[in-house]
């Protein structure tokens, strides 16, 4: 069984996950940057390294680009994703 992979980056970490057993094709599982989650809409990529390549991206794009992400996710046009946001409060944040 291959097991997920968190690398640090700069001050945070990055959470990739194998699509299955055995597989492949690997998926950005979250993105952390200071005690905050990010997650993109899934997307396989054919590597380990491609996916970290790519998370390191998200994180780079997060950083400069933090006072676009509104509430609970936004559209990403730069990079073609959705990203979730995952507060530090969250489960306590009301959904209605």
């Amino acid at each position: 069984m291959t097991l997920g992979i968190i690398e640090p980056y700069n001050c945070g970490f990055l959470e990739i996950i194998p699509e299955g057993d055995g597989s492949d094709y690997w998926l950005i599982a979250g993105v952390h940057i200071n005690g905050e989650a990010y997650r993109p809409s899934p997307r396989l990529y054919r590597s380990e390294r491609s996916a970290l390549i790519k998370a390191q991206k998200i994180y780079d794009w997060i950083v400069n680009h933090e006072t676009q992400i509104q509430g609970w996710g936004c559209w990403c046009s730069d990079l073609k994703i959705t990203l979730w946001h995952q507060p530090k409060e969250y489960p306590s944040c009301p959904l209605y």
